[in-house]
């Protein structure tokens, strides 16, 4: 990383800086030779190498703590990402679940009603099929019976009209007709009385005997004719009316069909898209399911290990303290020993081993010994400060006297240890400033760049969502031109269809008035002479050509009946299919719009976000330029140093050393 190649100030021991000083303070006793000197002197080393092993071991301590810290805190940050991600699952496997039983339950709904409508389709068929049965059945009786009818009209007609002779075979003619006619379902109360005492009347005369000629046997005729008649309009209407009730009654059919037909098609989609979105929540249900447990795996290993991590640390913090007490009390014993030897043999050694004689040569050659060890330092270090403090000796022991020469000696490696001492101290202060500031920069630049990370991701997503926005409204803008010119077809086609139908409907009807004013005409002509029976030869009514054109004509009304209500029919289903079809589009116009405007808005509000999210990462890379400006100036006063950390700490190690 960047702190790892980082080149860092040292700090300086002023302790070990103190030991160099009372080193070279106790330089006559080690040349005097004497036994207690060299105890004392061994001493001194002795502290030194368990001071120096001290603040190995410190360091290697701090560097450990540090590692400690580190991990801890990865660890913890693994823990809490793995609890974030457990919670995130834990929300999308409830609410597969909760997907699932809607899906579930949508599905069972629409199968409940799928079922119902097939069912409710296949009765509506049943039963349209027995009615239009019924229908042809009832419409083949009444045919039957108006065919029945119009024969036996004209039959009487004839008679009436003498245009057959009226004997015993006419007379069963009549007879077996009219019993025929009152077998007919539509021949009854009055009607029927009056055909039956028509019946019984004839049976009663006298077999052979021709009807008499007479006002009362016309009359009686005339009597059933227009019972006849009567019977004949009535089954001209219930056959109108039943051809009427069947088209309407497969007009219903087939719009109920449709409706169904409609409904299943939906649902049948609908039901289609449930299964497929089902299977899609289980799958994600299971998938979510089984991260879920690898996280918990995960997390659980985790914690694991920075319990054991915490635990470590702190067995290896509870050993560091113990060493350090244990070396603090052996410190404090080898200075107690130097101080009891220095205090209470300073008189024996001087008798026993003739200090006071030797003192003043011994002196001298310690001077020039002490200078030059300093003079090798400074020349081996490439310290000048060393080599000027070597003259300076030098300069003092020639001029001074032998008593004071080490006096001054001592003055001037005290002020030298204490100059060396000040600029330690304040190279383990900038050092300190340096590892701090740089600690904290680095991690200003960490937290800007992962917001910056995040903001870019996160614009990322919004000009995705618009682009995806932007797709969805084109195609609904696209889908409502298509619904407007489609229904401006449809308006089209029913206005002129519409058109089509009322100039139709002003054609039949008018026809069917035109026939049933010729008919009238004919009937109220003809009608007359077919109550008499001309007795001259002369020019009368041609009764038998009008009879077959007011049969034809009656064909004709009936046609064009029939016509006028199928095309009513057919009216009516269109009007009724341009209205169900024109709804619907308008439903569907209502929900594109209504889904268009939520689309668009949901746009502006993305576009917005990402308008800020861009601000927000410019002000972010604006804050993360000034860091790294910082930043740079941070290395140029920490990094970039003549020479590393180690190699001061070296050289001026052989200085106190020397």
């Amino acid at each position: 990383s960047r702190r790892s190649t980082q080149s860092v100030r040292y700090r300086f021991d002023f302790r070990a800086a103190m030991r160099c000083y009372i080193t070279l303070a106790l330089a006559t006793a080690a040349l005097e030779g004497s036994p207690t000197g060299k105890v004392i002197q061994l001493l001194s080393s002795l502290q030194a190498k368990i001071t120096a092993e001290g603040e190995r071991e410190q360091k290697q301590f701090e560097e450990y703590v540090q590692w400690c810290e580190d991990n801890a805190k990865e660890k913890q940050h693994e823990l809490k990402n793995s609890a974030e991600s457990q919670d995130s699952l834990e929300a999308v496997i409830e609410k597969a679940k909760s997907d699932i039983a809607t899906t579930e339950s949508r599905i069972e709904d629409l199968s409940a009603s799928i079922s119902q409508n097939e069912a409710d389709l296949d009765e509506a068929k049943a039963v349209r099929k027995r009615e239009h049965g019924e229908f042809v059945a009832r419409d083949r009786e009444m045919a039957e019976t108006q065919d029945m009818l119009e024969r036996a009209i004209q039959v009487f007609k004839k008679q009436m009209a003498g245009l057959v002779q009226v004997n015993q075979a006419s007379v069963k003619q009549l007879v077996n007709t009219v019993t025929v006619l009152m077998e007919a379902p539509l021949v009854a109360g009055s009607s029927k009385s009056k055909l039956q005492a028509f019946v019984q009347q004839q049976e009663d005369a006298k077999d052979g005997e021709e009807m008499e000629e007479t006002g009362d046997s016309s009359g009686g005729l005339q009597a059933v004719l227009d019972t006849l008649e009567d019977l004949l309009e009535k089954a001209e209407a219930q056959r109108s009316k039943s051809t009427k009730d069947e088209t309407e009654a497969r007009f219903h059919f087939d719009m109920l069909k449709q409706s169904l037909d409609d409904e299943l098609k939906t649902e049948n989609k609908e039901i289609s898209g449930a299964r497929k979105s089902l299977a899609s929540y289980k799958e994600t249900l299971a998938s979510a399911t089984k991260d879920l447990e690898e996280n918990k795996k995960d997390a659980s290993s985790d914690q694991d290990t920075l319990s054991h991590l915490q635990l470590d640390c702190m067995q290896t913090a509870s050993d560091h303290e113990a060493s350090v007490q244990g070396r603090a009390e052996e410190l404090k014993a080898l200075g107690e020993a130097k101080r009891v030897i220095s205090e209470m043999t300073g008189g024996a050694s001087s008798k026993a081993y003739g200090l006071v004689q030797m003192q003043s040569a011994t002196k001298a050659g310690s001077i020039n010994q002490v200078v030059s060890s300093l003079r090798s330092v400074g020349k081996s270090t490439g310290d000048v400060a060393v080599s000027l403090l070597a003259s300076e000796i030098n300069s003092a022991a020639m001029s001074g006297t032998t008593d004071d020469v080490f006096a001054k000696v001592k003055g001037l490696i005290r002020d030298m240890l204490e100059r060396i001492s000040e600029k330690a101290k304040a190279d383990a202060k900038e050092h300190e400033w340096c590892t701090k500031t740089t600690a904290e920069t680095e991690a200003k630049q960490d937290d800007h760049e992962s917001e910056i990370a995040a903001l870019t991701s996160k614009a990322d997503k919004a000009k995705s969502a618009i682009a995806k926005a932007n797709q969805r409204i084109a195609t609904l803008e696209a889908e409502l031109g298509e619904l407007s010119r489609m229904q401006a077809d449809m308006d089209k086609a029913r206005t002129e269809a519409h058109a089509n139908y009322l100039e139709s409907k002003q054609d039949y009807e008018a026809g069917i008035e035109g026939v049933q004013t010729a008919i009238k005409v004919l009937k109220d002509y003809y009608g007359q002479s077919f109550l008499q029976q001309p007795s001259v030869s002369s020019h009368s009514a041609s009764e038998g050509g009008a009879s077959g054109i007011i049969g034809l004509l009656e064909v004709a009304e009936s046609d064009f009946s029939k016509l006028l209500a199928e095309t009513e029919a057919d009216e009516r289903a269109a009007q009724a299919d341009y209205e169900a079809q024109t709804k619907a589009n308008e439903i569907s116009k209502a929900e594109k719009k209504t889904s268009l405007k939520y689309k668009r808005k949901a746009q502006a509000e993305t576009e917005k976000v990402l308008e800020d999210l861009k601000s927000d990462r410019d002000s972010e890379q604006s804050e993360l330029d000034a860091v790294l400006d910082y930043y740079s100036g941070i290395k140029k006063r920490c990094v970039a140093q003549p020479e590393p950390y180690e190699e001061r700490k070296r050289r001026r190690d052989e200085e106190i050393a020397g």
